[in-house]
C-alpha cells in the first residue's frame, strides 16, 4: 500500500471518528446521562462488554513483550536450578512466581482505576460529567494515535512504552523471585500504561458517570481482571523454551494487526461515552 494511500485512509478515519464526537458533544442534551442508565438497566451485557475490552486490552503489544522476557528468565533459571525430570515442580514455580508478577501489575491498575472513579465521585467537582468527557477524548486521541502505527508504520509520534524505560523493564522482567517480582510488576505496568490507558482511561470515564458507586466499582474490578487473564493464558501455554519462542514470533508477526484492533476499540469506545456520558 503506498504511502499516500495509507495516510489519506488514517486522516479519512480521524475525520469520521473526530466529527461524530464533535456532533455528540454539541446535540445531545446536556447531562443526558444514557450511557449510565444503559449500564444500570442491562448489568450482564455492560459487565460482558466491559470484560471483554479489559481481555482485549491485556493483549496490548507492551504487556505481552515484557511478560515474554519475564517468563523467558524465569524458564531459564529453571532449568538450570532445578533437575530437568522435575517438570512439576517448575511449572508450580513458574505460576507462583509469575502470579506475583501479574498480581503486582493488576494491584497497580486496580489502584489507578479507583483512584480516577474516586475523582470522578468528588462532589465539589459536580458530577463528575466533565471528567467523564475528558477521559473519553483522551481514549478516542489514543485510539486515532494507535490506528495511525497501523496504516502509517514508520511514525515518529507512537503510542508506545518511552525508549527511556525499556532498560527499566528489561531489568525488572528478569527478576526470578516471587517477592521482587511483584515489585515488577508493579513497575512494568507504570512502563505500559501509555500502550493500555487509552482504552481504561475511556472505561473508567464510563463507570465514574454511573451513579451506583457499587455497579461502577464492580465493573472496574472486572476489567481488571480480564485485562491479566492474557497473561495468565501465556503463562499457561509457555511451558518450555521451544513453546516460548513460537508464541514470541507469533508475536511479532502480529503486533501491527493487534494494535490495529486495540486502537478501533479505543476509538469505539471514545465516541460511545462521548454520546452517553
Amino acid at each position: 500500500m503506498a504511502a499516500r494511500l495509507r495516510t489519506a485512509l488514517w486522516t479519512g478515519l480521524a475525520v469520521l471518528a473526530l466529527l461524530p464526537a464533535a456532533w455528540a458533544l454539541w446535540a445531545r442534551p446536556n447531562a443526558s446521562g444514557l450511557g449510565a442508565a444503559w449500564v444500570e438497566s442491562h448489568p450482564l451485557t455492560a459487565l460482558g462488554l466491559v470484560s471483554g475490552a479489559g481481555f482485549l486490552d491485556g493483549l496490548n503489544p507492551c504487556a505481552i513483550t515484557t511478560l515474554l522476557l519475564f517468563v523467558g528468565a524465569v524458564l531459564a533459571a529453571l532449568e538450570r536450578a532445578a533437575a530437568a525430570a522435575d517438570l512439576a515442580g517448575q511449572r508450580r514455580t513458574l505460576w507462583s512466581i509469575s502470579g506475583a508478577y501479574m498480581g503486582g501489575m493488576l494491584l497497580l491498575y486496580l489502584a489507578l482505576g479507583f483512584g480516577f472513579l474516586q475523582l470522578a465521585w468528588i462532589k465539589a467537582l459536580g458530577s463528575g460529567h466533565a471528567i467523564t468527557l475528558v477521559a473519553a477524548f483522551g481514549a478516542l486521541l489514543m485510539g486515532l494515535l494507535t490506528v495511525r502505527e497501523y496504516f502509517i508504520p514508520d511514525t515518529a509520534l507512537r503510542i508506545a512504552m518511552p525508549a527511556s524505560l525499556h532498560d527499566l523493564a528489561r531489568t525488572w522482567s528478569r527478576q526470578t523471585t516471587a517477592g521482587v517480582a511483584m515489585i515488577g510488576g508493579i513497575l512494568i505496568g507504570l512502563c505500559t500504561i501509555p500502550c493500555a490507558g487509552g482504552m481504561y482511561l475511556g472505561i473508567a470515564g464510563l463507570l465514574g458517570s454511573l451513579p451506583s458507586r457499587l455497579t461502577g466499582a464492580s465493573l472496574l474490578l472486572a476489567y481488571n481482571i480480564s485485562f491479566v487473564l492474557p497473561m495468565a493464558l501465556v503463562v499457561a501455554a509457555v511451558g518450555s523454551r521451544p513453546a516460548l519462542r513460537s508464541l514470541s514470533r507469533w508475536h511479532i508477526n502480529s503486533r501491527r494487526q493487534v494494535k490495529l484492533v486495540l486502537g478501533l476499540t479505543m476509538v469505539l469506545i471514545g465516541l460511545f461515552v462521548i454520546w452517553a456520558a
